[in-house]
């Protein structure tokens, strides 16, 4: 943590829970600022939808999100963050 209490460095990975209230906010606003922060990868879960939207880029010298999937009930997540880490979606709703 820096001085004011901030991460000193971006996590890698950014998840966020569609709130009614918040989605617009999140998938909007709260997405460009996890981008312009150097977060390598935001999953945006919608789970009225049943997908998570996955923003993240192609190469760590990417100044910007350039790949963006959409992820339903017969996909399964995984992340080069997470090395290992596989989620069949039809699990998770």
């Amino acid at each position: 943590m820096d001085d004011r209490g901030y991460l000193a460095q971006p996590p890698l990975t950014c998840v966020e829970i569609r709130s009614p209230s918040t989605w617009r906010y999140d998938v909007g606003r709260k997405k460009s600022v996890y981008e312009a922060e150097g977060v390598a990868e935001v999953w945006l879960v919608d789970d009225v939808a049943e997908v998570i939207l996955v923003f993240c880029r192609s190469t760590p010298a990417q100044a910007t999100y350039d790949v963006a999937l959409e992820l339903g009930t017969s996909d399964t997540l995984t992340s080069p963050q997470l090395a290992g880490f596989a989620l069949p979606l039809a699990r998770l709703f």
